[in-house]
Formats: C-alpha cells, sequence, structure tokens
C-alpha cells in the first residue's frame, strides 16, 4: 500500500464536482476527523515539548484513522509500474490464451517462462533509461513509486575505520560520524526571551503550506502534502499552534524527524559502499 486517494470526498481533486454525494460523504469525514481531534486539547503559547510531542502524535493518528475509514487506498499492481511495456501486456493476454486451451500445461509454462525472462529483462532497461535521462531533482522521483518497510538487509557499508555497517542502525551511525559535527555532550538548554514565534498565525502557515507540492512523495506514514492541506481546512487553528509552539521552543517533534534518503548510482561516480 502506497498511500491514501482522497478525490472521492475531496472537492478540491479532479474527481470533485461538488456533487451531493461529494458534499455529503465530506461532511462525514469532516465530522470524522474534528470528533476525534477534539479529544486533545489545542495548545496554548505556554507549551512543553513533551505536550508537543504528544499533541503531534494525537494529530498523526487521527488523520490516518479518518483516513482508513474512508480513503481508497492507494495499490500497485504489476502494471502500474513504469517498466511494464506493450510488449509485456502482450505476453500476458499470450499467457491467458494459452492458460484457457485444452491440455494447455506445457504452453502455459512456456508462457511464464517467457513472461518472467521479459519482466527481469525490462526492470534494468527501465532503470538504466531513467538514469540516462534524468536530470536535476528528476533523479528524486523514484522516491515516489517505493513503499515503506523495514529495512532487513540494505546496501552494507565500509566505515572509516575499515568496519562493515551492516543493519540500518549501524549505517546510520557510520554515516553520521563521517559527515556531520559532532555536537556537545552535555544538555541543550534554548535560550528564553524569543519572540520570533509570535510572528506564526494561521496565515502565514496556510501560505507556507499552499507553496508545498500536492504530488510530493510522503513520508512513512505515507500522508501526502496534498492530505494535509485539506485536514488544514478543517483544524487550522490547532495546527498554526503546533508550528507556533515548535518555534517557541526550538523543538522538533520526534515523529517527524525520520526521513528516507534514496541514493541512486550514476556511471562514472565513486563506490558508493564507503561511507
Amino acid at each position: 500500500m502506497t498511500g491514501w486517494d482522497i478525490q472521492g470526498w475531496d472537492p478540491t481533486g479532479k474527481n470533485g464536482s461538488g456533487t451531493k454525494a461529494v458534499e455529503e460523504m465530506r461532511a462525514k469525514v469532516q465530522a470524522f476527523f474534528q470528533r476525534g481531534v477534539g479529544e486533545t486539547p489545542i495548545l496554548m503559547d505556554v507549551s512543553t515539548t513533551w505536550e508537543v510531542d504528544m499533541a503531534a502524535a494525537a494529530l498523526r493518528e487521527v488523520m490516518m484513522a479518518t483516513l482508513d475509514n474512508f480513503a481508497k487506498k492507494k495499490r500497485s499492481c504489476a502494471r502500474s509500474k513504469r517498466w511494464w511495456t506493450e510488449d509485456l501486456a502482450k505476453l500476458r493476454r499470450e499467457l491467458g490464451r494459452k492458460r484457457r486451451r485444452p491440455a494447455g500445461i506445457g504452453r502455459a509454462w512456456e508462457g511464464r517462462h517467457n513472461m518472467r525472462r521479459a519482466i527481469r529483462k525490462a526492470k534494468p532497461d527501465c532503470w538504466n533509461r531513467f538514469l540516462q535521462e534524468a536530470k536535476g531533482n528528476d533523479v528524486w522521483t523514484p522516491a515516489g513509486y517505493t513503499s515503506p518497510r523495514i529495512d532487513k538487509a540494505g546496501q552494507a557499508l565500509l566505515a572509516e575505520d575499515s568496519s562493515v555497517a551492516e543493519g540500518g542502525h549501524d549505517r546510520e551511525k557510520a554515516i553520521l560520524r563521517a559527515h556531520f559535527l559532532q555536537g556537545s555532550t552535555g544538555v541543550y538548554e534554548p535560550m528564553d526571551g524569543g519572540s520570533t514565534f509570535e510572528k506564526v498565525n494561521t496565515k502565514l502557515v496556510a501560505a507556507l503550506l499552499s507553496k508545498g507540492s500536492s504530488t510530493s512523495a510522503p513520508g512513512d506514514d505515507r500522508i501526502s502534502a496534498g492530505i494535509i492541506k485539506v485536514f488544514w481546512q478543517w483544524d487550522s487553528e490547532r495546527i498554526t499552534q503546533i508550528v507556533r509552539a515548535c518555534i517557541q521552543l526550538g523543538h522538533h517533534p520526534e515523529l517527524w524527524k525520520p526521513a528516507k534518503g534514496v541514493v541512486i548510482p550514476k556511471p562514472g561516480k565513486p563506490d558508493y559502499s564507503k561511507v
């Protein structure tokens, strides 16, 4: 599963024609969402980092519950992949015909063999073609076609001390040691008296949110910017106060920090297995 399709109840989408059925569904979704977020109080200007973390977690939980109940889940199949070609479609139709024929076990086996061999060839061909043609920010396009999963294997990295970092946690530590300055081991205490947070209001957050691409790749929670824009219409004050509290406290909620980096190998570049 790669996310949710909200066009069935979002009048701002291409399928949202403003019909009575769409408006009724939208009202039902809005009521469910507001009932869920209503169980958690809106943050005040005097809040703690723990309260900010809890507010962010509660908001995401209600968003995902609303999407699970009312939005269509996006699922992908082979024919939705970029490597799917017309030749593969012909082989698939041919395989179907062979399966339907009497005494076609042998022919069906041959058809499956040809199909799998063609797929194995189509995947690297598509990838190599993309690497040759990608320009600028296009290299990040594959991130939109990946689905979150637990990293059990992945590419092992050779750390600076010649040790091998295999697991996700070990690779993360090796990259941090090699490319990021080590901070102080002391306890960070933010300075008091800042007033920048007072400039944060609903108008400012709405303007910044509108600049985000609705089709950009979502994070591990699969909540895209387009989905957030819809929920913003229903509870802008709550989201604004979370942003305001983050800036006031100099704190970023833990659940917003994880990110997935995609390293795309290019011909002639250094060995990516070395940190």
